[in-house]
């Protein structure tokens, strides 16, 4: 079973690859699996306590990392674990690199974060993409969305909020081997044949 996983900014076309890889291998002999963690226990229960008591505007403590963390785990471990001779491919949209970079105003930086996660059990995916756009353009395109959607900004409230999130997720990524960086510049065709592609070659290995 490989783990592969989706990351980037808001407005950087993720979630619309994460749908149409979904579609893709839906129709692939390959069995997969797409997941949205936070629909997952214990997982769930988190995130909606911690909007409920806190939400973006309040700083993460430390005890929230770790929260979070042990959450993530044992939601991997209850719903995902006991599939590993029984599919394929699960595909996150999102994953514990978000949450180092999110979670950063806790007084730790995104990298020790990240480790926090890996001590409590979550696995490494084998493959992250992280999905790389011009701040503004991102911004313009979460606008558009939300315009559609009834949604709103959480923490990417601004170009120049995004464009300080994009660094902290370039600099986190940069000796991470199992990440590619993507240039989601590029149209939603040509990004979603190149993750195939990548996709595709982890099970020629």
């Amino acid at each position: 079973m490989k783990i592969v996983c989706l990351e980037g900014c808001s407005g950087t076309g993720k979630t619309t690859q994460y749908h149409l890889l979904n579609e893709y291998y839906s129709r692939d002999p390959l069995n997969h699996l797409a997941v949205v963690e936070k629909d997952y226990e214990p997982f769930k229960t988190a995130v909606i306590e911690w909007h409920k008591t806190k939400g973006p505007n309040t700083p993460f403590a430390e005890n929230d990392v770790k929260g979070f963390a042990k959450a993530r785990y044992e939601t991997f471990l209850r719903n995902f674990s006991q599939l590993e001779n029984k599919i394929g491919l699960i595909l996150m949209d999102r994953y514990f690199y978000t949450s180092a970079v999110y979670q950063r105003n806790c007084g730790l930086n995104p990298k020790e974060i990240l480790q926090i996660n890996i001590d409590y059990g979550t696995p490494v995916p084998d493959l992250t993409f992280l999905l790389d756009c011009n701040p503004k353009t991102c911004f313009e395109r979460a606008n558009n969305r939300n315009k559609k959607t009834g949604g709103e900004h959480l923490f990417s409230t601004s170009s120049e909020k995004i464009a300080e999130i994009r660094k902290q997720y370039l600099r986190l990524v940069r000796d991470r081997k199992e990440v590619k960086i993507v240039d989601a510049n590029r149209s939603i065709l040509e990004v979603n044949q190149y993750l195939i592609t990548e996709i595709e070659k982890l099970f020629l290995k």
